[in-house]
């Protein structure tokens, strides 16, 4: 009885339709749609290949995420989300048990600590991970060796390498970097944050005919984190106030885990949205998934490792 319940008061819901609430428009998860033609080609391309890291770093973004579909249809894979709104951001947030303890249904939990920005202590949110937290479940569940902190990381002068931000203004249209899938980045502006290379647009099949505004930056790094997105504002607001009951005390979270284009500049992207009291810059993707941009440009300091095991 309780499973039916959940079902019925979490609806899933594709990208073309939206809700409107007190004025807000709510961008909704919902599946990629491909055609028949779409299919054969991506199952045929061989851009991107299996991996235990993509597959656990993917399994935690929103059912029907364009990246998680074409991940699956281009390696054969067939991993799923675990959590169909994805897993929303907390500052502080790193403790698997917390995150998971009511899975399919997510916890609402009281922040003990106030972030610089918008999270206060005492406030409820739902319980999700921080920029850290995501990246060290992934290397929890694939990897023999602790992750390492961003202060030991910036320290860790043996496992840097140059890549595309090594230097302000780099050319990011050139797709020798040398990164391979789990390497990390981590930056400093001024808050540190953490993030994890999961190949390019053109590696998940995408062409510059599919999307024009995005042509020149085919080869640009992408990455998955943890981080500010007012698309995943919006989903979780909408689930707050249409969701099972124990969800109305909670705060709308400013974002959660996506994938994101690493750029120079934020102006780089030509959308901008300004709400929970910070920026997203993004483009917009064909079925309506938000790609936010990361400008390393606006970093303090920034490096690229490689610390996963071979």
């Amino acid at each position: 009885m309780l499973l039916c319940l959940c079902i019925f008061l979490a609806p899933q819901f594709s990208r073309s339709e939206t809700r409107t609430a007190n004025g807000a428009l709510y961008r909704l998860p919902g599946p990629a749609e491909f055609t028949e033609e779409e299919v054969s080609r991506l199952k045929a391309y061989k851009g991107i290949h299996a991996d235990p890291v993509l597959d656990a770093a993917f399994s935690l973004l929103e059912e029907g995420n364009p990246f998680l579909e074409r991940y699956n249809l281009i390696t054969g894979s067939a991993v799923n989300a675990r959590m169909a709104y994805g897993i929303p951001f907390l500052w502080g947030g790193r403790a698997e048990n917390h995150v998971f303890a009511k899975e399919p249904d997510y916890v609402v939990q009281a922040a003990w600590t106030n972030s610089r920005i918008y999270y206060r202590a005492g406030n409820k949110y739902m319980y999700g991970f921080d920029c850290y937290g995501f990246i060290e479940w992934v290397w929890k569940h694939t990897q023999p060796a602790a992750l390492p902190t961003i202060e030991e990381l910036f320290r860790a002068k043996g496992r840097q390498f140059p890549g595309p931000s090594a230097e302000k203004g780099a050319k990011y249209t050139d797709p020798d970097y040398g990164l391979q899938a789990g390497d990390l980045f981590v930056m400093e502006h001024p808050g540190k944050h953490i993030a994890m290379y999961i190949g390019t647009l053109r590696m998940f099949g995408y062409t510059a005919e599919e999307i024009p505004a995005l042509a020149g930056e085919l080869d640009t790094p992408l990455i998955i984190h943890s981080t500010v997105n007012g698309s995943i504002a919006d989903r979780f607001e909408y689930l707050i106030a249409n969701g099972i009951p124990k969800y109305r005390v909670a705060t709308v979270t400013d974002g959660g885990v996506c994938v994101s284009l690493l750029c120079d500049r934020a102006e780089t992207a030509p959308m901008h949205v300004f709400q929970q009291k910070q920026d997203t810059y993004y483009y917009l993707l064909p079925d309506g998934t938000w790609l936010t941009v990361l400008p390393v440009q606006e970093a303090v300091q920034s490096c690229w490792l490689r610390i996963r095991a071979e």
